[in-house]
């Protein structure tokens, strides 16, 4: 904790925290929270009070989550702006504390906010600073230090070829996983859900891609739902991301009806990272 301080005017000081642990986050799960807190240790009173966050350009304010005061007053509201990794909230006037019952009262301000982090694994230095319109100088809290684990960050596509197909005609579609992340994402599951005029025939070896695999799972000839699983998708590098490639064959059964068929495809890994997609690989059924 930093305070600004001099004699004929008030001393304010702010701190930093993150609300959601110990400082470390992992991409892909729930976006994390930060506090600021400002409090005014007097003597006198604080007004034209600002509130700044200050981050690294990879971590993105996303919205104000509360805004909880006490012997604090609102006199202009100005609140941040989605994006930025700079946002200010304003403008209040902070009373001097006062001492009730022999017990002193500090005014405070308390900001609890979210950001989106897109930033690479490191650790990273975020700060709050406060102003107000009798400060000389810029109040700044101690540095927050942020730690960003490696995470994969998966991606699905899918696609069939021919479009279109007659009863008891063939189709071959084309699943496409990406991993985008910087850590590797185990045991990926693929399912895909094909519409009732479809059944699947076949895989076509072999994968496609640069991913592992750990233990097999394939799909059960017949069926409508074709499941994949154990496989190990790496992270990106500069060649480009992880990528797993499935393709198999599929048959339109004797009497479907005319009408145009998508699918719907999953990806999943042990990580709790999940990728659905409706809609997709629409198949067009010819009398």
């Amino acid at each position: 904790m930093t305070t600004g301080c001099s004699s004929d005017v008030a001393q304010l000081a702010v701190v930093m925290r993150a609300d959601w642990g110990k400082g470390a986050y992992t991409p892909g799960t729930t976006p994390p929270n930060f506090e600021i807190e400002v409090t005014n240790l007097g003597p006198g009173n604080a007004s034209g009070v600002v509130v700044h966050a200050v981050m690294p350009k990879t971590f993105q304010f996303d919205t104000t989550n509360s805004i909880q005061t006490n012997g604090a007053a609102r006199t202009t509201p100005e609140d941040a702006t989605a994006g930025g990794s700079n946002p200010e909230w304003g403008i209040w006037s902070l009373s001097a504390p006062t001492s009730p019952n022999g017990t002193i009262s500090y005014s405070s301000i308390t900001i609890d906010f979210a950001a989106n982090i897109t930033a690479p694994p490191s650790t990273y230095s975020l700060q709050a600073q406060v102003v107000d319109d009798k400060l000389t100088s810029t109040v700044e809290s101690q540095p927050l230090q942020v730690e960003v684990h490696q995470a994969p960050r998966l991606g699905l596509s899918a696609s069939v070829s021919p479009t279109s197909v007659h009863p008891g005609g063939q189709v071959t579609y084309r699943i496409e996983v990406t991993n985008l992340g910087s850590g590797i994402s185990p045991d990926v599951d693929v399912l895909v859900t094909l519409p009732p005029a479809l059944q699947f025939v076949s895989t076509i070896m072999p994968f496609g891609g640069n991913s592992s695999v750990e233990q097999l799972i394939l799909p059960v000839k017949g069926g409508v739902l074709v499941f994949y699983g154990g496989f190990e998708v790496p992270p990106q590098t500069s060649l480009g991301p992880g990528k797993l490639v499935i393709q198999f064959i599929a048959q339109c059964i004797t009497d479907p009806g005319k009408g145009v068929y998508p699918i719907q495809a999953q990806v999943t890994d042990t990580l709790n990272d999940t990728v659905t997609i409706t809609g997709a690989a629409p198949v067009n059924v010819l009398p």
